[in-house]
C-alpha cells in the first residue's frame, strides 16, 4: 500500500461519472447513522433506558455543556444541528483507523462541504433570531463601508475550518501508511491511537468554532 492510498481514490463509475471513496464512505456514514437512529428512536424508554440511549443522551449532555462553556449561556435550538456534526465528523476521523476504509475527511472536497454548511448554518440561525432583513444587513454592520471586510471576513474563516480539518487528517493518513510501510509490525499501533485523539479532537475544534460564529451571527452579545 503506497503513500498514493492516502488521497481519494476512484472507487466506481456511474456512466460516466467517478464516484472516489471519500464519497463512498460519505454515504455509508449517512446510512449507518441513519439507521442507528431510527432504531434508537424506536427503541426509546423514558424508564430503564438501555445502553445506546444512554450512549446518545451522553453526547448531547456533552454538546449542550460545551455549547454553555463556550459562549456561556444554552442554545437549545442548535444542540440536534451541532450534535449530529461533532458525531458525523468524528466517525469521519476515525473511518480511516478502520482496515480497508479511508477517512471521507482527507478529501478537501468533503472538508469544503461541511464547512460551507457551517456557513449556511451560522446565518441561519442567526436569521431566526434577528430575522432575515437584519441577518442580511448585518454584513453592513457596524458601517456599510466594511462590507468587502465582513464578507472577506465570512470566507476566510470557511476556507481555513475546510483547510485546518482537511491538512490534519490528510497528515495522519500519511504518517500513519508512512510508518507501516517501514514498521508494519507494533510501531504503527501508537501512531493509530494518536490520529484517533487527532481526529476527536478536530471534531471538537470545528464544533466550537461553529458554535462562536452561530454566536456571533445571533449577536448575542448585544
Amino acid at each position: 500500500m503506497g503513500i498514493e492510498a492516502a488521497f481519494p481514490q476512484v472507487v466506481l463509475t456511474i456512466g460516466d461519472l467517478p464516484i472516489r471513496d471519500s464519497v463512498f464512505y460519505t454515504w455509508v456514514i449517512l446510512v449507518v447513522v441513519t439507521l442507528a437512529s431510527i432504531i434508537a428512536y424506536r427503541r426509546y424508554r423514558a424508564a430503564n433506558p438501555g445502553t445506546w440511549q444512554l450512549a446518545i443522551e451522553y453526547v448531547v449532555e456533552y454538546v449542550e455543556g460545551l455549547i454553555h462553556d463556550t459562549i456561556g449561556r444554552t442554545l437549545p435550538s442548535t444542540v440536534p444541528y451541532l450534535t449530529t456534526m461533532i458525531v458525523y465528523i468524528a466517525l469521519c476521523n476515525v473511518m480511516g483507523l478502520i482496515p480497508a476504509l479511508r477517512s471521507p475527511t482527507r478529501d478537501i472536497n468533503t472538508t469544503a462541504a461541511l464547512s460551507i454548511i457551517s456557513l449556511i448554518s451560522t446565518q441561519y440561525f442567526g436569521a431566526t433570531k434577528r430575522g432575515i432583513k437584519g441577518q442580511a444587513l448585518s454584513i453592513f454592520e457596524p458601517v456599510a463601508l466594511m462590507a468587502p471586510l465582513n464578507l472577506i471576513s465570512l470566507l476566510s474563516r470557511t476556507l481555513s475550518m475546510a483547510l485546518r480539518l482537511f491538512g490534519n487528517v490528510i497528515a495522519g493518513e500519511i504518517v500513519g501508511l508512512t510508518m507501516f510501510s517501514l514498521v508494519p509490525l507494533l510501531v504503527p499501533l501508537p501512531m493509530n491511537l494518536l490520529s484517533m485523539i487527532t481526529g476527536l479532537l478536530q471534531a471538537l475544534v470545528f464544533t466550537v468554532l461553529t458554535i462562536v460564529f452561530v454566536a456571533d451571527a445571533m449577536r448575542l452579545d448585544d
